[in-house]
């Protein structure tokens, strides 16, 4: 099996785990629940997505890279990856210290982080989907 073939579902994962962190924060927030296991798993799970979205990116582009250099947004859509990996790797530290010491300013810089990694998943989805269906799959590059 080619490895570019596992760019696309990993990068589903990469979308839906931290969408449902998302959503499961927002409630634990609204019901005033502290921060649980299911949170703590989600959360890394969320992280491993993502840096498994990005290895297989990262993976993927190699075969055709020269391709990819022609799409106007390519550039943008890689270093948005590697970002993207790095917030949520301190997504990950700050959950790992919000179980220790469960200050406010912690969570609340959780929940801001998340808030704007699953926005910036979101665009990067899109710029991924522009990549293949504008570029790629339409243009025969």
């Amino acid at each position: 099996m080619e490895l570019v073939k596992l760019h696309p579902p990993m990068v589903h994962f990469a979308i839906a785990f931290p969408l449902f962190l998302l959503f499961t924060d927002i409630y634990y927030r609204w019901v005033k629940k502290s921060p649980d296991g299911l949170h703590a798993m989600l959360t890394y799970v969320s992280v491993f997505a993502v840096l498994g979205g990005t290895a297989s990116g990262i993976i993927a582009h190699k075969p055709i890279e020269e391709k990819l250099h022609q799409i106007p947004v390519f550039e943008a859509h890689e270093i948005l990856g590697i970002s993207l990996s790095i917030l949520f790797l301190l997504l990950g530290a700050l959950r790992f210290f919000l179980g220790r010491y469960n200050a406010r300013w912690i969570r609340d810089a959780y929940t801001s982080l998340l808030l704007l990694g699953v926005l910036l998943l979101f665009l990067q989805g899109r710029w991924g989907g522009m990549m293949v269906y504008d570029y790629l799959l339409k243009t025969g590059l």
